[in-house]
């Protein structure tokens, strides 16, 4: 009990030290909110409900985080000396676009239609909003040089973290989920039942003996999604700036072993996208040749020296028939018949894992747009996916545009946003808390450089 109000009351001096900066205007210090407490967001919970058993306190450290953005953002909008209303406010395609999914959101909550209960929808609509809130706070901030350097440092720090903290989980075969009592959190905070051979979930294995493990994170398949963002820095160092090569090498193999051990193989495929188009954006097309020859020869290699049952493992991943593409792909079929049958939606909170869904009457969840689509329509899936691409493009303009640290800057959300698209294809992406929340923020960064630009 005492560790858990200790905890707690730390938790909170920091979070109210970092409030005073921030309604003063100094925006970069939700960005440090978004680096230092999100990855040990759902760890934290796993702690303090471990020496507690309050479930109070759990709620309050999840409506305490929503709490620092939606003021942080009311405070950007009506705490100016200027009258909002009276402002020239120059808007881009990408800021309209936001808006329309937002307004489509409330809209959908607001309407009476759907099985889940009004509290439901609005648990769900803040899950949505969250993405557009932080994207326009981005669009408030300007990052100069040494902040961004502040940044890649916390970066650098959490993911060094993450990868010890699997590493130990690793070696002695345990996960730190279960040491803190994640299946009894799961059962009084969530009620949901473990499942799985480890008594977690299914997510934390990845065949009946071998284990694949979250790190500071609250999944394998959160965990992998996580290692895509951080892969972009000894990249960009690597291929671009020659600096600290020993160092951004050494960052880029615990990145390639923490794949390793999360184990996800929509963030393994994403991350081989993410170093080809890297390649190409930096100009390396010798190292693209000499890539393309190994890749063939590590598949000849593999296909010669591989066990049966490795090889039938792969086989059975591209055709469906291993237990975790067949889930997908019922999920998938179940989400798309249901946008077939009602293009128009079905309502709020009917789809997907995020809090306010209930488990007994949701259809799909395996796809981030499938989930969008079986809630708001098809046109929900259309603006979702304008909002990505338009992402992805206007920071490949600025990449071309820039240089120094915006440079970068601008490498990193374009390849992290690029990577993120095949794990939205295959889950609930946008509940990764620090990935999501952290990206979409510096893509409201990019687009204020690409407004320059237009």
């Amino acid at each position: 009990m005492i560790i858990s109000f200790s905890l707690l009351i730390f938790y909170l001096i920091y979070v109210y030290l970092l409030l005073k900066r921030i309604y003063n205007g100094k925006l970069f210090y939700l960005l440090i909110y978004f680096t230092t407490f999100l990855p040990i967001y759902f760890l934290f919970q796993l702690i303090v409900y471990k020496f507690s058993d309050i479930k109070f306190l759990v709620d309050l450290i999840k409506y305490s985080k929503d709490f620092v953005i939606f003021s942080s953002f009311i405070l950007i909008v009506f705490g100016s000396k200027q009258i909002f209303f009276q402002r020239k406010i120059k808007t881009t395609f990408l800021d309209k676009i936001f808006i329309l999914f937002s307004i489509l959101s409330i809209s959908y909550c607001m309407i009476p239609i759907g099985e889940s209960t009004f509290l439901n929808k609005l648990l769900y609509l803040k899950n949505i909003i969250v993405m557009s809130v932080v994207y326009f706070l981005g669009r408030n901030f300007k990052i100069n040089s040494n902040q961004f350097n502040i940044l890649k440092r916390i970066l650098v720090f959490i993911l060094i973290t993450a990868f010890f903290t699997s590493s130990i989980e690793y070696f002695f075969g345990t996960h730190i989920h279960s040491l803190l009592n994640y299946e009894k959190y799961n059962l009084d905070i969530n009620d949901i039942i473990s499942t799985g051979n480890f008594g977690l979930s299914w997510t934390f294995e990845r065949s009946p003996i071998h284990p694949r493990f979250g790190s500071i994170f609250p999944n394998p398949l959160e965990y992998s999604s996580n290692l895509l963002l951080f892969l972009t820095i000894p990249l960009y160092s690597i291929l671009k700036k020659r600096e600290n090569i020993g160092f951004n090498f050494f960052l880029f193999f615990i990145v390639l072993l923490s794949f390793y051990f999360a184990y996800s193989r929509a963030s393994i495929i994403s991350a081989l996208i993410i170093v080809s188009i890297s390649l190409f954006l930096t100009k390396n097309y010798k190292i693209i040749y000499y890539l393309f020859f190994l890749f063939l020869f590590s598949t000849l290699i593999f296909i010669l020296t591989a066990s049966q049952d490795s090889i039938y493992f792969l086989i059975d991943t591209f055709t469906f028939k291993e237990s975790s593409s067949f889930s997908h792909l019922i999920e998938w079929i179940q989400a798309i018949l249901t946008i077939i049958d009602n293009p128009f939606g079905i309502g709020l909170a009917m789809s997907g894992n995020a809090s306010g869904v209930d488990q007994a009457i949701k259809i799909g969840g395996e796809n981030q747009f499938l989930i969008y689509g079986v809630q708001m329509g098809v046109f929900s899936i259309i603006l979702y996916s304008v909002m990505l691409f338009k992402s992805i493009k206007d920071s490949y303009s600025v990449f071309n545009s820039y240089n120094g640290y915006v440079n970068e800057l601008s490498f990193i959300v374009l390849l992290s946003k690029i990577g993120l698209l095949i794990p939205l294809l295959t889950a609930n992406a946008e509940l990764y808390l620090f990935v999501s929340l952290t990206t979409w923020f510096l893509v409201g960064i990019t687009q204020s450089y690409y407004q320059k630009i237009i």
